[in-house]
């Protein structure tokens, strides 16, 4: 297990600041999403990590030791870094042990041993008996899981993640998930995982860093970022999320009382909270139609499966909400809702 650490990192392309004076640490053995939009930066900041982009500001620390910064670094092979790239990056020539022994091969390990390890391996993966299947006979998920198994069995301490599930399916996707998270309890290296996708990164990771215009908005467990956004970009890019202003007439133990369109309840609060305006967040989960609440219209029901994504119209505002039923209001009907659940956005 290795600990990383950047201080102070920047990278520039021309005028674009895609990491602006970043520092942020990695613990060893941690498991990190580093989630947001494209072009936020993300990708930029794994490949820094890997070796393959240089910093024009700052460092880079593997246990405390400097291994880049804008005068000299250490190059990717000798970083002890595995990367799992979005196009797997197999060589087709090869069967899926020439891909996955190449790095034995590379270091002149006995064949006897390289089978031995390989098979391991590759049972770690889930693909045991696969070892003389040519690459192009492998599903995405497959490939993926060679990827992957490539970087285990050259023991990196450090695996990076670079979209690795962006070209699967859905449900192909499902299994990877549980795959890399198996793996990070077998192996205890520090992982670092980029997305744009917020489903992975929830059930992915121990820590999310969700990432705009090259800076870090916030960094926290998974319940942290969905249920307790410390900035507005963060409510709104993780999760179903609806935000509305209101006034902030009181606090009390952690409790905000908020009033929107004449309608007052409690949300969760910071201690730092003052009265005034305020953004609070609305989850669908945290809403639920009732005798009484906010006055509202419905305006649209979408079928979601298991239940109807229902949007309404809050009376008196132009904001509306979106809540999940079993069973679907007509539209254009008058409901009530009630809010069981909120979180007041910090103000910045």
């Amino acid at each position: 297990m290795i600990d990383i650490r950047l201080e102070e990192m920047t990278r520039r392309f021309g005028r674009t600041v895609a990491l602006d004076d970043i520092s942020l640490d990695f613990p060893a053995g941690s498991f990190t999403s580093l989630l947001g939009p494209s072009g936020c930066g993300k990708t930029t900041l794994l490949r820094l990590v890997a070796g393959f982009e240089p910093p024009d500001g700052g460092r880079v620390m593997f246990d405390g030791e400097t291994i880049a910064d804008p005068s000299s670094q250490v190059p990717p092979e000798r970083r002890g870094v595995g990367v799992v790239f979005q196009s797997y990056a197999l060589w087709p020539h090869m069967d899926v042990e020439g891909n996955v022994a190449y790095a034995l091969t590379a270091r002149g390990v006995a064949r006897s041993e390289r089978g031995r390890r390989v098979r391991d391996v590759l049972a770690t993966v889930g693909l045991d008996g696969y070892g003389t299947r040519r690459i192009e006979e492998l599903s995405g998920g497959q490939r993926q899981r060679v990827a992957l198994a490539r970087c285990l069995i050259a023991e990196s301490k450090i695996i990076l993640f670079d979209e690795p599930l962006a070209n699967l399916d859905m449900h192909l996707r499902a299994a990877m998930v549980e795959v890399f998270r198996g793996i990070h309890r077998r192996t205890g290296a520090t992982m670092i995982y980029v997305t744009h996708d917020q489903a992975e990164a929830l059930a992915l990771s121990d820590r999310i860093a969700v990432m705009d215009g090259g800076r870090i908005l916030q960094i926290a467990p998974p319940t942290e970022i969905y249920g307790s956004p410390v900035h507005e970009k963060v409510a709104g890019f993780v999760g179903r999320s609806t935000i509305l202003e209101g006034e902030l007439v009181g606090t009390s133990g952690g409790l905000a009382m908020l009033e929107v369109a004449g309608h007052r309840f409690a949300a969760r609060t910071t201690d730092t909270a003052r009265r005034g305006r305020a953004c609070v967040l609305l989850r669908p989960e945290g809403l639920k139609l009732a005798a009484e609440g906010m006055q509202a219209r419905v305006i649209s029901s979408i079928y979601r499966g298991p239940v109807h994504e229902v949007r309404l119209q809050i009376s008196g505002s132009d904001h509306s909400v979106v809540l999940d039923c079993v069973d679907a209001p007509p539209v254009g009907c008058m409901m009530h809702v009630a809010v069981t659940d909120a979180w007041v956005v910090p103000a910045p």
